[in-house]
């Protein structure tokens, strides 16, 4: 079979020649529709274009960075998906960065990444200050996101809502209006406290004791059931209990079960996060999703914008609103 030149773009699409190399090199000056059409046209004919000339024409590299902190995480890999199908529209390389948690093996990984041929990057993990001062540093591109504030850095923010998903775990445990709730809080995940606000503001206008609702979890406890100690005097008169992420939500369900409540008959138990071991447990766990493929989706094609200059704006922060996840647990 012979191979599909322009050519056979321009004639399948009957726009001219250079319509279509424009739209093939993301100019600016022409409608997205028509790009569109063409970008489908090509896909349809399986038109493979040349990159080095695609390359030589605009001076990019097409190739976008993602650096996260764990791929095993729900969200983190919802992003990348999200990444990943946007860029796979646009014919762009995704290289993926997965950062270590010692600061001087995140400034490496970053200065590393910054020697790559990429137009721009996607930062998933949180930063501290040193790894905020690593990007500024290394992180030489063309246009930047993240998934979380970069103090010091000006660049767009697309990130969960979580004063939202706080605010959806509790609109559902009180949706039929009995406040005999628990929310039970372990701080210094990201976005912890957001969400936990976001819990008060709704319980404390349905009425709720929030001094006997919230349940905080000493900072340095270590996972497993052994640090729900502090829940165990409120289990018996509580219908349902809200954790402040998914794993802290399994711990609570097993805590339950060694009690005597089943969750999900005895006890609803709500979890945040949608991690993966929520839908292979039993009851399966009712969480919120923090919407990680739509923030990918856009923040690649934000960043898609940058570079085409059909966003000229300044760095906006967008919060994208979360989902519930209905399961048999709650």
């Amino acid at each position: 079979m012979a191979k599909v030149t322009i050519e056979d773009i321009v004639r399948a699409t009957r726009l001219s020649r250079g319509t279509v190399s424009r739209a093939l090199n993301d100019k600016p000056d022409i409608s997205p529709q028509t790009r569109q059409f063409v970008l489908d046209t090509c896909q349809r004919l399986k038109f493979v274009p040349n990159q080095a000339a695609r390359s030589l024409a605009t001076g990019r590299n097409y190739a976008v960075a993602v650096v996260l902190d764990d791929l095993r995480s729900a969200f983190t890999t919802a992003v990348l998906r999200g990444v990943l199908a946007r860029a796979q529209r646009e014919r762009y390389a995704v290289q993926v960065a997965e950062l270590d948690d010692q600061p001087r093996a995140v400034a490496d990984r970053l200065q590393a990444l910054g020697a790559e041929r990429i137009d721009c990057a996607l930062i998933v993990a949180p930063l501290g200050s040193s790894g905020v001062k690593a990007v500024r540093d290394a992180l030489n591109v063309r246009a930047l996101a993240s998934c979380w504030p970069l103090g010091g850095i000006s660049c767009d923010v697309l990130t969960p809502d979580q004063a939202e998903s706080g605010r959806l775990v509790a609109r559902h445990l009180l949706r039929d209006g009995r406040g005999d709730i628990l929310y039970v809080h372990a701080p210094g995940s990201p976005g912890a406290s957001e969400r936990l606000e976001g819990f008060r503001e709704i319980a404390r206008k349905h009425g709720v004791d929030l001094d006997a609702a919230i349940v905080r979890l000493p900072a340095d406890a270590e996972p497993g059931t052994a640090r729900l100690a502090p829940v165990l005097p409120h289990l018996e008169r509580v219908r349902a209990i809200a954790a402040g992420d998914d794993f802290l939500a399994v711990d609570l369900m097993l805590l339950c079960l060694q009690s005597g409540r089943v969750p999900g008959r005895d006890v609803a138990i709500l979890g945040q996060g949608n991690e993966h071991v929520g839908a292979r447990i039993w009851p399966r766990l009712s969480t919120v999703d923090f919407s990680g493929e739509e923030i990918g989706r856009r923040a690649a094609e934000t960043l898609f914008q940058r570079l085409g200059e059909t966003r000229l704006d300044a760095p906006q922060t967008v919060k994208v609103a979360p989902q519930l996840i209905r399961r048999e647990s709650a």
